[in-house]
C-alpha cells in the first residue's frame, strides 16, 4: 500500500496547497483594491479643490463685471456722498441691481449686496431686501473689496454655507476714486454638489457638504453617519488647506446597512471657523476573501481552456489513484481469495504465503498456522484412537475424519478406555447366582445412564480374578441382599457392561465395513474388536453430540493414504 499511500499524501498536499492558495491570494487583491480606493479618493477630493478654485475665480469675475456697471458706479457714489441713506434711495439702488442679476447668464447668484465707500449696506437683492444702512465694514472680504481687491469667501448664514465673492466699485470719471464695492453670493445647493461629482473622472464618486454636524448639500442624498467625519476633521490641523487631501486617511462610514468610504476637506474662508468642510465618498467595494471572490468569479472568467485543462489534471489524478489502489489493493485480494477458493475445493493444502506480500501475506500465514494446528490436534486423535483400540500394526483403526465438523479434542488418561466413575451410593440386588462370564456387546446408541429406575442385573464374575492381597473372602450374600459395588484395577480400566443385549444393527454394519476394508488395504486386524469398536463410535458420537448440538452422527468408513479409515458426520436435520 506504500504507492496508494504516497500518492493520496501528495494530493492531499496539493489540496492544502490549492485551499491555502485560495484563501491567501484574495488577502493581497483586497490590500491593492484598497490601495486603489485610496488614490481614488485622495484624486477625488483634490479634483473637488480645483473645481471650487475655477468657480471661485468665475464667481470673482462676474462680480467685476457686476460692479463695473455705470448704474452701480452712479448709485454707490451718490449714497457715498449722503450723510444719512433713506428708503428712497435704497429702492432704487436695488431695483438698477435687480435688472442686472436678471440679465446675467448662467449660474445666476442667489443674493448681492452694495456697499458704499463707507461700508454701509445701501441696497441688498434677494436676501434681506429691505434691510439697509448697516456697516459690514471689518469683514474681511468687504474691507479688501474697499481696498480695492477682488477675492473670494464661504460665509455661513442661517445653517447654510454662501459661496462669495467681492469686488470694489471704481468712479471712472475723474477725479478717480473707490465708491464702494459689490458682494455676491451662491449658495451651496445639491445641484452644486451634483455638477462637481459629475465633473469627477472616477465612477461612483459622490460629494458632500457639511457644516459641523450639520448636512448642506450632497450630490446623493444619504444620511452619512458625522461622528467619523467630525473626529477626523479635528485632526486636520495647518493653514494650508490644499494639503488636508492627501493629509489624511480614508474614513469608513455607515449609511444605513451600506458602508462608504469617505475622505474629508477643510473649507476655506470664514466659514472654516464653523467646522465648514467637504467630502468625497464612494461605497465600499466588498472584501476580497475567498467568499468574496467566489461572489465575483463571472461566467466569463471560466473559459473553455481553463475547464479544459482542470478536467484533464482531474482525470489523470484520479485514474492514477484507482491504478495504485488496484496494484496495491484489489488485486492482491483476488489472488488470495482465489487461493482460499482453491484450499476450500481441496486443490491445495495450504496457501501461498510466498506468492502474497504486505497484509495479504501475514492472512496467509495465520492462516497456515492454523492449519497445522489442526493437523496436529487430528494426529493427536488418532494417536489416542490406536491406543483405545488397542496395539496393531500400522494402526488397526486408523484414522477418524471429522471434515465437516469441529474435531474433539483429544483427552489425556491411561491406554485403555475408563468407564465413567460410579456413585459412591450405587447399589444394584443380585437377586441370582453368579453366571458364567459372558461376550461383552456394544451399548446402544443412547447414553448409559448412572443410575436405573429397576435394580440392575448382578455383574458376572471377572474370569481368573486375583482378589487382592491381604483381602478376605466375602461373606456369602442373603438373596435379594444389597451391598456397595466394589471395583478393582482390572475393573477401572474398562468400561462397565451395560445390560446383556444384542450389538446395535448399525454399528455392526460400521464394523463390518471397517475390517472389510481394512483386509483389502491389506492391513492386519488381530487386534480390532467389535466391542472397543463400537465403545470408540459412542464415545465420539456423545462428544459430537455434546459440542455441535446434533441429532445424530454418521459414520463412513472410506480409504485415505492406502488404509482404512472412518469419517464422523453430525446430522442436524433429516
Amino acid at each position: 500500500m506504500f504507492l496508494s499511500k504516497i500518492w493520496f499524501f501528495l494530493v492531499a498536499l496539493a489540496a492544502a496547497i490549492a485551499f491555502t492558495i485560495a484563501f491567501v491570494l484574495p488577502r493581497p487583491a483586497q490590500r491593492q483594491v484598497q490601495i486603489e480606493e485610496h488614490a481614488r479618493l485622495t484624486t477625488a477630493c483634490s479634483v473637488i479643490d480645483i473645481l471650487l478654485a475655477d468657480d471661485a475665480r468665475d464667481r470673482v469675475a462676474l462680480t467685476s463685471t457686476f460692479a463695473r456697471a455705470p448704474e452701480i458706479v452712479s448709485a454707490l457714489d451718490a449714497a457715498t456722498g449722503a450723510k444719512e441713506l433713506d428708503a428712497n434711495r435704497m429702492k432704487q439702488v436695488q431695483l438698477s441691481a435687480q435688472k442686472l442679476v436678471e440679465n446675467i447668464k448662467g449660474r445666476k447668484p442667489d443674493f448681492a449686496i452694495l456697499i458704499d465707500h463707507r461700508g454701509r449696506v445701501v441696497a441688498q437683492v434677494k436676501l434681506d431686501e429691505n434691510e439697509f444702512g448697516d456697516t459690514v465694514a471689518g469683514r474681511p472680504l468687504v474691507d479688501d473689496a474697499l481696498a480695492g481687491y477682488l477675492r473670494d469667501d464661504l460665509w455661513t448664514q442661517k445653517g447654510t454655507m454662501y459661496l462669495v465673492s467681492g469686488a470694489p466699485v471704481i468712479r471712472t470719471n475723474p477725479p478717480i476714486d473707490y465708491v464702494g464695492a459689490v458682494v455676491l453670493g451662491h449658495k451651496v445647493t445639491n445641484e452644486l454638489a451634483a455638477d462637481l461629482a459629475h465633473r469627477l473622472s472616477a465612477v461612483d464618486t459622490q460629494v458632500a457638504f457639511y457644516l459641523g454636524g450639520d448636512d448642506v448639500a450632497a450630490s446623493k442624498p444619504l444620511s452619512l453617519d458625522h461622528k467619523p467625519m467630525t473626529d477626523a476633521l479635528a485632526g486636520l490641523t495647518g493653514g494650508d488647506l490644499s494639503k488636508d487631501c492627501a493629509a489624511n486617511n480614508q474614513l469608513s462610514v455607515t449609511a444605513g446597512a451600506d458602508t462608504y468610504t469617505t475622505m474629508i476637506a477643510r473649507m476655506p474662508g470664514e466659514a472654516t471657523q464653523h467646522g465648514a468642510y467637504y467630502a468625497v465618498f464612494a461605497k465600499t467595494v466588498q472584501a476580497r476573501g475567498f467568499g468574496g471572490t467566489l461572489d465575483a468569479v463571472r461566467k466569463s472568467d471560466l473559459s473553455t481552456k481553463v475547464l479544459i485543462v482542470v478536467g484533464i489534471a482531474f482525470l489523470l489524478v484520479l485514474g492514477l489513484g484507482i491504478a495504485f489502489m488496484w496494484i496495491e489493493s484489489d488485486r492482491p485480494l483476488r489472488g488470495l481469495a482465489n487461493d482460499a477458493v482453491k484450499l476450500a475445493k481441496n486443490e491445495s493444502e495450504r496457501l501461498a504465503e510466498d506468492a502474497h506480500g504486505g497484509k495479504y501475506g501475514s492472512i496467509a500465514r495465520s492462516v497456515n498456522i492454523h492449519i497445522d494446528k489442526l493437523g496436529r490436534d487430528a494426529k493427536s486423535a488418532r494417536t489416542n484412537l490406536d491406543q483405545l483400540l488397542g496395539p496393531a500394526p500400522e494402526g488397526s483403526l486408523g484414522t477418524i475424519d471429522l471434515l465437516n465438523s469441529a474435531l474433539p479434542p483429544s483427552r489425556q488418561g491411561p491406554a485403555t478406555a475408563t468407564a465413567s466413575p460410579l456413585p459412591s451410593d450405587f447399589k444394584f440386588h443380585d437377586p441370582a447366582p453368579a453366571r458364567a462370564p459372558v461376550q461383552m456387546r456394544a451399548p446402544t446408541p443412547a447414553p448409559v445412564q448412572a443410575r436405573h429406575s429397576t435394580p440392575p442385573q448382578a455383574r458376572p464374575p471377572v474370569p481368573n480374578a486375583t482378589p487382592p492381597r491381604g483381602s478376605q473372602p466375602a461373606p456369602p450374600r442373603a438373596h435379594n441382599e444389597t451391598q456397595p459395588l466394589s471395583l478393582d484395577d482390572d475393573i477401572l480400566g474398562r468400561v462397565a457392561a451395560p445390560p446383556e443385549q444384542g450389538p446395535d444393527p448399525y454399528f455392526q454394519q460400521v464394523y463390518d465395513q471397517f475390517v472389510s476394508v481394512k483386509k483389502s488395504c491389506g492391513e492386519n486386524t488381530s487386534g480390532l474388536t467389535f466391542p472397543k469398536f463400537a465403545e470408540k463410535l459412542v464415545k465420539n458420537r456423545d462428544d459430537l453430540k455434546s459440542k455441535t448440538g446434533c441429532r445424530e452422527v454418521r459414520f463412513t468408513v472410506y480409504v485415505k493414504d492406502g488404509k482404512a479409515a472412518l469419517k464422523a458426520t453430525p446430522v442436524k436435520d433429516e
